[in-house]
Parts: structure tokens; C-alpha cells; sequence
């Protein structure tokens, strides 16, 4: 459930600092949160718009986290887009906004509360991982 939003200038961020983004996001929200990989959600929006803060890191977050793990989530994330793409703290800044888990379904499910997540939550990740790997063997 956890969707991450990058607004970019346009052409600035190549596409393999794109999947490199993405992949630190998802270590660093995982990380944090203890959420299911394939749950991490990372997309790029290209804009030709002038901002004074060109980089945007716009998320949206299951509700009921303490604030000092949303602060430190976003200060992390922040870190990592500047370390792979190399732009300044002054060029990039960003939020994260929250809703209800209730109003999120992931793999069918309706997310639970944070901290009230049950072990067959965590099945779809292990599922998930089972078919992209037979999908790459080629099966």
C-alpha cells in the first residue's frame, strides 16, 4: 500500500536511477515499517514546470505510525533519492500523507491497522515472490 510519488524535471532522472530509487525506497520503507516488499509502490512524474525545489517525494502511508518513525521514514527517503540521483538537499523536498488502512486493499485484501497485522498478511509477500521467481526460470 505504501505509494511513493517522485515529481521530477523532465529528463533529469534516468530510468535505471529510477529502479535504483524504487529499490531504496522499498528498503527503506520495509525497513522501517516491517511492510511486505511487494507491497512498496514508487512512481516518477516528469514535469516541465519551473519550482523553486525542482524534486518532489510525495507518499501516502497507512495512518497510526508514531511521528518520530514518519519523520525519520521521510528524512530516509529524502536521503536516499539525493544519494542516487545526486541533486542538493535544497532541490528536493517532500511529505508523507495518511489515510485509514481500511480504505487501502493490496492483493485483495483490506489492510490491516498497523501493528495488528497477522502472519497470513505476510503470506501474499512470500506468494508474490514465489511467482516472480518462476516467472523469471521461465515456468
Amino acid at each position: 500500500m505504501p505509494f511513493y510519488r517522485c515529481v521530477v524535471p523532465k529528463d533529469s532522472v534516468a530510468y535505471e536511477q529510477r529502479a535504483a530509487v524504487a529499490r531504496a525506497f522499498t528498503d527503506v520503507h520495509c525497513g522501517s515499517t516491517g511492510a511486505p516488499r511487494s507491497f512498496v509502490h514508487v512512481a516518477f512524474d516528469e514535469t516541465d514546470s519551473r519550482q523553486e525545489t525542482p524534486y518532489f517525494v510525495d507518499g501516502f502511508n497507512r495512518a497510526g505510525r508514531p511521528q518520530a518513525l514518519k519523520d525519520q521514514l521521510l528524512a530516509d527517503l529524502i536521503g536516499a533519492f539525493r544519494e542516487v540521483t545526486g541533486v542538493s538537499a535544497a532541490q528536493v523536498s517532500g511529505r508523507i500523507n495518511e489515510g485509514p488502512a481500511s480504505w487501502t486493499m493490496e492483493g485483495g485484501m483490506v489492510l490491516p491497522e498497523p501493528g495488528a497485522e497477522t502472519a497470513e498478511w505476510y503470506e501474499h509477500d512470500e506468494r508474490t515472490e514465489d511467482r516472480l521467481g518462476q516467472a523469471a526460470a521461465g515456468g
